[in-house]
């Protein structure tokens, strides 16, 4: 039945089609993490955190400004 309706539906290039998608994703996520430098992924880190050298970051109490 399964076989049946991937030869009505083309399926088998879906199949394909859909895990080159998904290399495709992959790889280019790869080169850019590669490619990212580290300088670069540690300022990201700090993000959530640049606020709270002088005190001023979100807390449950206080919620961040905008």
């Amino acid at each position: 039945m399964l076989q049946e309706l991937a030869a009505e539906t083309s399926g088998n290039v879906w199949a394909i089609g859909s895990m080159a998608f998904f290399l495709l994703v992959w790889l280019g996520i790869a080169v850019w993490v590669y490619r990212t430098r580290p300088e670069e992924f540690d300022r990201r880190a700090r993000l959530a955190l640049e606020g709270d050298e002088d005190g001023q970051g979100a807390s449950p109490e206080r919620p961040a400004e905008r």
